[in-house]
């Protein structure tokens, strides 16, 4: 029995070589898609609301570079995410920006949505998506490994195109949401005019060891060392190393974070693009200098992987120190957004810095997520449908919040209004259309049928059911409501059989065996006298 005692993993260490970043990427390499099932939380980077806000600012920019640069048109605009994970953004962007072109009708514009990630577990889960294979096929997604901390040739999968200044002939536009800040900081404390390094130390239980190495990441003890800095030229590159010195002559007393990780690996893919970048990034962190005074040693959020703070204005300060452009959103709770341009201010380009102001920093996903925040902790206590119709629409009729509402919204429906229903069954192909299956999740698609048959709508019930049974496979609710409907539409031999394999599944169901009984007595050509078990029981509900 392993005691008590504590281990040291690892003392004094800079903190961007620590082992905690070897341990989160073994961590996301091990976990592959599961590591997004009810673990590392990407609602918040991963909805409908915030992939139209993204589209409604990178269509403006290939319609701004393509004005400025005629030639442009020739070449595809390269979108690359990183760390893509689950993909569901990457599906919710590329849909939102063909109908962003479709509605312009805008037909000579080519781009090309690459999906990346360090770990090919990922890219097999993308690969075989049912979502994305469409985009696929089309050449407007593909898949590469890019690994933010290493630089390597990164090349496109499918197409077999290695990236390179001569094929990013148009600016590299990069997504980077929830990574800036579970990649590699360096941190530093300020304490009256002195700059100091912080180090690392890292302990746990013995008990919490396995094979020399600690199993859970949330079990380990941080304790910070810090060393004085007296050289100007810690890092010996002029853009890093003014920031720190501007850091040490206005910060009062604190510590912070530089995000080293992310410099590096935005150095490598401003050298592939030919120093053309426009980033786009969503992440919890910091967009100006007062916000990162009086802070205390950085704080690490363990949630199966862990992340921190962005330092968005340490970011911010490198593009425009080498004659790039940074938008940073004025402070919200919560999640930011920044933009970043490299090789092209973003004020010079007038659709672009439009559509900046307008999707990051009026209306923003942070906002959005704000209000859904509201909603999603007090929607039990709304008894209008039509405020829940209204949150539906904001949030671009999506999968996640309907799968949270959706037993609260069907009970509403008896005292609700026609219009509210109608408006709410008239979208219900779009939020259809928004389900990105995961593995372990519940099915949207069998939600949808529910709320038709609730209406008594049984063709599109049984059309929304039937679709499901491919992502939830044999289930006895599935089969038990598919036969009512089938009943209803006089199908009852169909009826029958799927009754039966409802009653598989749970033989001792006394409301399937009648079911059963009635439906074969009925096609027997008796019992149209009889009363079905729907009528003897007054009222039907779904299961």
């Amino acid at each position: 029995m392993k005691s008590d005692r504590k281990v040291i993993i690892e003392k004094h260490k800079k903190f961007s070589q620590s082992a905690l970043w070897r341990l989160q990427r073994e961590y996301f390499d091990k976990e592959g898609i599961n590591a997004w099932v009810n673990q590392v939380p990407f609602y918040i980077t991963s909805n409908p609301f915030i992939a139209m806000c993204y589209a409604k600012i990178v269509l403006p920019f290939m319609l701004d570079w393509s004005k400025k640069n005629p030639e442009a048109k020739k070449h595809p605009f390269y979108v690359m995410e990183l760390g893509t994970g689950s993909g569901r953004f990457s599906y919710y962007f590329v849909k939102s920006l063909l109908e962003l072109m479709k509605a312009q009708d805008i037909q000579d514009i080519q781009f090309c949505y690459i999906m990346s990630d360090f770990t090919k577990h990922n890219i097999k889960y993308w690969e075989s998506h049912p979502s994305l294979k469409p985009y696929v096929d089309q050449g407007l997604i593909d898949f590469a490994l890019f690994d933010m901390e290493t630089e390597r040739p990164v090349t496109l999968i499918n197409k077999n195109i290695r990236l390179s200044p001569d094929v990013l002939v148009n600016p590299l536009t990069v997504f980077a949401n929830y990574i800036f800040d579970t990649v590699s900081h360096d941190a530093f404390t300020v304490h009256e005019g002195k700059l100091y390094e912080l180090l690392f130390s890292l302990t746990t239980d013995e008990k919490n060891m396995e094979n020399n190495r600690p199993v859970d990441m949330e079990k380990i003890e941080v304790d910070y060392h810090i060393h004085e800095i007296k050289t100007s030229s810690y890092y010996g590159n002029p853009h890093f190393d003014s920031i720190l010195e501007d850091y040490k002559n206005k910060l009062v007393s604190t510590s912070f974070l530089f995000p080293m990780g992310s410099f590096n690996a935005i150095r490598f893919l401003k050298k592939l693009a030919n120093d053309k970048l426009l980033i786009l990034s969503t992440d919890k962190g910091y967009s100006t200098v007062e916000s990162l005074d009086h802070l205390g040693h950085p704080a690490i959020s363990f949630h199966g992987s862990f992340s921190m703070m962005v330092n968005f204005h340490a970011i911010g300060e490198y593009f425009k120190n080498s004659g790039g452009d940074a938008f940073l959103q004025t402070p919200r709770k919560g999640i930011r957004t920044s933009v970043f341009s490299s090789g092209f201010k973003l004020s010079d380009l007038t659709q672009t810095w439009h559509a900046i102001d307008e999707w990051v920093e009026r209306f923003s996903p942070a906002d959005y997520f704000a209000l859904h925040s509201r909603m999603r902790d007090s929607y039990q206590e709304v008894t209008q449908l039509d405020i829940i119709a209204s949150h539906l629409e904001l949030a671009r009729w999506d999968p996640h919040i309907y799968l949270k509402i959706c037993n609260h919204l069907i009970s509403l429906l008896e005292s609700s209004d026609a219009e509210t229903i109608d408006f709410i069954a008239h979208n219900m192909p779009r939020l259809a259309e928004n389900y990105y299956f995961m593995p372990k999740t519940e099915c949207v698609l069998f939600e949808i049928g529910v709320f038709f048959h609730a209406i008594k709508n049984y063709e599109q019930a049984l059309k929304y059911y039937l679709s499901a049974h491919e992502f939830v496979g044999d289930q006895f609710g599935l089969f038990y409501n598919t036969a009512l409907c089938q009943h209803h539409l006089d199908k009852n031999e169909d009826a029958l059989v799927t009754f039966n394999k409802a009653l598989v599944l749970d033989p001792e169901s006394k409301e399937t065996q009648e079911w059963i009984t009635f439906i074969e007595k009925k096609l027997a050509g008796g019992g149209d006298e009889e009363k079905s078990p729907a009528d003897r029981a007054e009222e039907e509900k779904p299961e």
